[in-house]
């Protein structure tokens, strides 16, 4: 399958995934702004965002596992539709002026993005070949990211024009049209046979915890987004700090997801060789640009730092998922992706309430610095995966027979997974492992 032309499964589903993004990321931009605009304080949207984030990455399990037991397909147009119908109703909410329900009306709605995303990912090594997966995966990054800036870039434009309910029925419109890029959209989005279909909601969890390289990228990742969480409590007030309104206030996302574009589209670029340390070296960038809006006095170098760290943030992302789908088999990859999100965004949550209080204590620009510190240590975390990613153990291999698939079906789908840690490794030697594997009783 090419991925030249518009109109094929995985560029309908990258489409549909970003257009979400950005209904998403118009409706929290709305959120934040008419609760910073009626309460005048940051605590009301830390804990706004530690409300809508924290209840998705509760519900994680759910969602990953609805990716892998139903047709992901219809997952992403259900959860699509949901969310229209929440973004909607929060428009005569936002008349009203009602803050509370706004915000429990958001959770809502917001909490169905896991189960989106889980199932695009668990589609998409299904609708290509896998010298096509790194093209696959740049694509549904370069339309994430775009959704992620058109969002609330717009949204922020949008909001001194139409309001916050305007922005909110925007949002509306654009989960309805996610929802129809994937009626009746064609294709293949799973390997695994109904059977594979069972086991437990925490096993993309165990995937996790049992995988030594997808353990380590988890700590480091949580870590960074610990960090992360702060900051976006911080952008309001470091737009009112520069003056520079609403428009400021969405250009800074629009700079960050901007540069996310491009660096998933330089991720279609990447080698097998080269994956490990664009890893590690987009941390490290990421670092250096958020320290560029820490110490700036004047405001366009904010805008310059957050398209740097936005564009290496997306190019290290791409790189990340082509390994750990590589090294996922397809009957629990939705609920992989699930819980690798549930963790890096669950923890992104709980930093929500340090937000208010670290602003108050370092200001917003102190925010950014010590969030480029933590980014430094989550990129020494990962150096150890420069020398090689490894190979995903034993007890790994037996632990797909507690998820569905047989002990057979199993060792061949992880051992296609696997990276080797030595690549040139004879072709007898593994020629007779495969066999000695296959010997093995299940």
């Amino acid at each position: 399958m090419t991925l030249d032309r518009i109109n094929t499964p995985v560029t309908r589903l990258a489409v549909a995934q970003g257009v979400a993004y950005a209904g998403r990321g118009a409706a929290m931009t709305a959120l934040i702004w008419r609760l910073y605009e009626l309460s005048g304080s940051s605590w009301w949207v830390s804990g706004a965002m530690l409300a809508v984030f924290g209840v998705s990455t509760v519900l994680s399990p759910w969602s990953g596992h609805l990716g892998d037991r139903h047709d992901r397909r219809q997952v992403v147009l259900v959860s699509a539709l949901i969310a229209a119908a929440g973004f909607a109703l929060c428009v005569p909410l936002s008349l009203l002026g009602w803050l509370t329900p706004i915000v429990m009306v958001m959770i809502a709605a917001a909490s169905t993005q896991g189960a989106l995303s889980a199932a695009v990912q668990g589609a998409i090594p299904n609708l290509v070949d896998d010298d096509e997966l790194g093209n696959a995966n740049s694509l549904a990054g370069a339309w994430k990211s775009a959704g992620f800036m058109l969002g609330p870039g717009v949204g922020g434009l949008l909001l001194a024009v139409i309001g916050p309910a305007g922005v909110f029925a925007a949002s509306s419109v654009a989960l309805v049209g996610a929802a129809a890029l994937v009626w009746r959209l064609e294709g293949r989005f799973r390997t695994a046979s109904t059977a594979d279909h069972a086991g437990s909601k925490m096993d993309g969890y165990r995937m996790l915890l049992r995988d030594p390289w997808m353990r380590l990228l988890t700590i480091s990742w949580a870590l960074v987004m610990a960090g992360i969480g702060p900051v976006i409590v911080a952008e309001v007030v470091l737009a009112k700090q520069f003056a520079v309104g609403s428009t400021g206030y969405g250009l800074i996302a629009v700079f960050w997801d901007g540069g996310g574009v491009v660096g998933a589209l330089l991720g279609r670029g990447l080698s097998r060789r080269a994956e490990r340390p664009a890893v590690v070296g987009g941390l490290v960038a990421i670092a250096a640009g958020l320290a560029t809006v820490g110490l700036t006095p004047v405001f366009w170098p904010v805008l310059a730092g957050m398209a740097v760290a936005g564009l290496f943030d997306a190019f290290g992302v791409v790189a990340a998922q082509n390994i750990i789908q590589r090294r996922t088999p397809d009957h629990v990859r939705s609920r992989v992706s699930a819980a690798l999100d549930a963790v890096v965004l669950g923890t992104m949550s709980l930093s929500f309430a340090l937000g208010a209080p670290l602003v108050e204590w370092v200001g917003a620009q102190g925010v950014y610095l010590l969030s480029a510190a933590i980014c430094l240590v989550g990129a020494m975390l990962l150096l150890p995966t420069l020398g090689g990613v490894p190979d995903i153990p034993r007890r790994a291999r037996g632990f797909a027979r507690a998820v569905g698939g047989s002990p057979r079906s199993a060792s061949r789908a992880l051992r296609g997974v696997v990276e080797r840690r030595s690549p040139g490794r004879p072709a007898e030697k593994r020629a007779a492992a495969q066999r000695q594997s296959e010997r093995r009783p299940g």
